[in-house]
């Protein structure tokens, strides 16, 4: 099966938009979107909009935030979750908002698809722990966290696109071969599918990840596609309930 995943989508509909086209375009067969759907962006309801095709869409940080608080976020993150559950309540029509709401309500903190594990953060913390590439040293936590796997665990979260193996090395997709990540046998990884609305390792293009689950040759594939830019970084700037800040994260991909 080839499996589309996606995460840390931030309401950025141009980059989501562009890579479901992509995404089409390689035969997806399935989408799994690991969370952080909402958050920093402006077009949060129409990104839910699109997201309700997925096959699973997982709680990451920013919807446990808007449902619960974002009390330990930092003030221009806590200031986007509060106008993005403020919006989400007022913005299109009595069915639109119940929809975007029931996603919101119903959402999944890990998902499994044969031996393969997705949740947005962590196994050991599904929507808040970070895997740092910098934690390969980390031998305690690392050790941990791949005792929690059988095989593979897909996140998102950190918005670093990359690979950590379970002999503590972290490769980025300019390091693996065609970036493409081959899965071997009993080998355990955990694998960031990068963010698709606001990367942070230096590329501002979206990323997301093909996952052939063929049990022959899995492979998973890191995918970068171009979108507007420009046109989201406006509508955050026009936004005055969005700090300018995120507008220039996005144009320059950090």
């Amino acid at each position: 099966m080839l499996l589309g995943l996606i995460s840390d989508i931030h309401g950025n509909m141009a980059a989501l938009q562009a890579v479901l086209r992509d995404m089409e375009a390689q035969g997806a067969e399935k989408v799994l979107c690991l969370g952080d759907v909402v958050g920093y962006g402006p077009y949060p309801g129409e990104c839910l909009d699109l997201v309700r095709r997925c096959g699973a869409v997982l709680m990451g940080n920013h919807e446990e935030a808007l449902l619960y608080g974002a009390e330990n976020f930092n003030p221009r993150a806590k200031r986007a979750i509060d106008w993005t559950r403020d919006h989400l309540k007022a913005d299109g029509d009595e069915q639109t908002r119940k929809n975007r709401w029931h996603i919101l309500q119903n959402l999944q903190l890990h998902c499994k698809v044969g031996q393969f594990l997705f949740t947005h953060a962590s196994p050991r913390q599904p929507t808040r722990e970070y895997i740092m590439p910098r934690d390969i040293a980390n031998q305690p936590k690392m050790a941990e966290i791949f005792g929690l796997i059988e095989h593979v665990c897909f996140v998102g979260h950190t918005h670093l696109p990359g690979v950590f193996l379970a002999d503590r090395t972290f490769n980025t997709p300019l390091q693996l071969w065609n970036h493409t990540y081959f899965i071997e046998p009993g080998e355990k990884a955990v694998v960031n599918i990068g963010s698709v609305g606001q990367p942070r390792d230096g590329d501002r293009r979206a990323c997301y990840v093909m996952l052939d689950t063929d049990a022959g040759a899995p492979r998973a594939v890191f995918r970068r596609v171009d979108y507007d830019v420009e046109a989201t970084a406006k509508a955050i700037e026009a936004n005055e309930y969005l700090d300018n800040y995120l507008a220039e994260r996005l144009r320059q991909g950090r």
